[in-house]
């Protein structure tokens, strides 16, 4: 959870613009069931990849499996459907994997292929939390 919060904070924050444009009409519409399962694919994929590189170029965090632990915490909160959940599985597992057969060891491309992952990872949550924003954001007792 904190993980989702941190991004999704960081992404509110560079955003400038905290309100959410187009009322709840617009936000249903852009924001689909299939589409959100695909962007917990997507994360999925992505943290299995963070994870290997954490891993190689982080070997004595106080926390190896931090990103493992994300994924658990992401598989928790968002209680996807069963279609879903083995397809996040699969694709963490498919991220470390690939991240795997690049890496064999940190080196400065795989700590700025790190930070790639991390800026896209904040992009992904800044879509994942889109749809809550409208309830964090705004005060329904003003409207």
């Amino acid at each position: 959870m904190m993980f989702l919060a941190l991004f999704a904070l960081s992404v509110l924050l560079q955003e400038g613009d905290m309100q959410p444009s187009g009322g709840p009409e617009v936000e249903t519409q852009l924001f689909s069931f299939a589409e959100r399962q695909q962007q917990l694919i997507d994360m999925a994929q992505l943290l299995g990849q963070i994870h290997h590189l954490h891993q190689i170029c982080q070997p004595y965090d106080y926390f190896p499996e931090r990103y493992r632990d994300r994924m658990k915490e992401l598989v928790t909160l968002e209680e996807p459907i069963t279609k879903t959940k083995d397809a996040m599985i699969t694709s963490f597992n498919d991220g470390f994997q690939y991240m795997k057969a690049e890496f064999d060891y940190c080196n400065s491309d795989a700590e700025t292929q790190m930070r790639e992952l991390g800026s896209q990872g904040v992009t992904l949550t800044g879509k994942l939390a889109m749809p809550f924003r409208r309830g964090v954001l705004t005060d329904p007792s003003k409207e």
